[in-house]
């Protein structure tokens, strides 16, 4: 198992593990989490692999700047540049329609026509990303396992005999004001009214304000979900 403190040599390191399709666990700044290129198709499906994933659980894509979102992704007029920036700096995936004009492996979407964006820091996982481009990520627990806080203690039991770096930068620090989960907030954009997918550390209050008609029923979610894609685990 190759384990890693996080300095200039280990971030030098992972950018040459990325370019070769490398699959990496590192700290972000909620969860540890498992991450690979995401033009690498090898590397996704390593990802899923490894994880054992039954449920419909698309990749979300990393990038380096809430200024790039518009590259990856469809977004609506009405979302300015200072609201875009607000939720993905505010430790929120937000899900928009693909840009059809970027191509990414498949399997990273699983066949939805959709993309969650992922942009904060600062962290080794951002901090790889940024430096790197895109990349293609999720949380480093075996499917169905995961609880408040994926922890460096099960990133390296649950996968780090799997992957090709783990970067050990000590535990992920826990947020009282978020409640009992702790990952990212997860907003679904591509359904009127948009939805919530999973509360987390982007304060729900807050996004009742910006998007007044946002649907907080989990259940409401699976449903509309269901309605797309079928009959899906979610």
């Amino acid at each position: 198992m190759n384990i890693r403190t996080y300095d200039e040599e280990t971030h030098n390191y992972a950018l040459e593990l990325l370019k070769a399709d490398g699959v990496i666990v590192a700290p972000s700044v909620t969860n540890y989490g498992v991450f690979c290129s995401a033009t690498s198709a090898s590397g996704i499906a390593r990802i899923f692999k490894m994880k054992e994933r039954t449920k419909f659980g698309p990749l979300t894509l990393g990038i380096g700047d809430p200024n790039e979102a518009r590259t990856y992704a469809d977004i609506p007029a009405e979302f300015t540049d200072e609201i875009i920036s607000e939720l993905l700096l505010g430790m929120t995936t937000t899900i928009f329609f693909k840009n059809s004009e970027v191509l990414f492996p498949e399997q990273m979407t699983m066949g939805a026509p959709t993309v969650g964006l992922f942009c904060h820091g600062m962290s080794p996982m951002y901090e790889i990303g940024r430096d790197f481009g895109p990349i293609a990520l999720t949380s480093s627990n075996i499917s169905g396992t995961g609880g408040h806080q994926v922890t460096r203690e099960q990133a390296i039991n649950d996968l780090g005999q799997h992957v090709d770096l783990v970067i050990d930068d000590g535990p992920i620090g826990w947020d009282d004001a978020a409640g009992t989960f702790q990952s990212n907030t997860v907003v679904d954009f591509t359904f009127n009214p948009p939805h919530l997918v999973r509360p987390g550390r982007f304060p729900i209050e807050r996004l009742k304000i910006l998007f007044p008609t946002l649907v907080t029923d989990l259940n409401a979610y699976k449903e509309v979900m269901a309605l797309r894609m079928g009959d899906i685990k979610l």
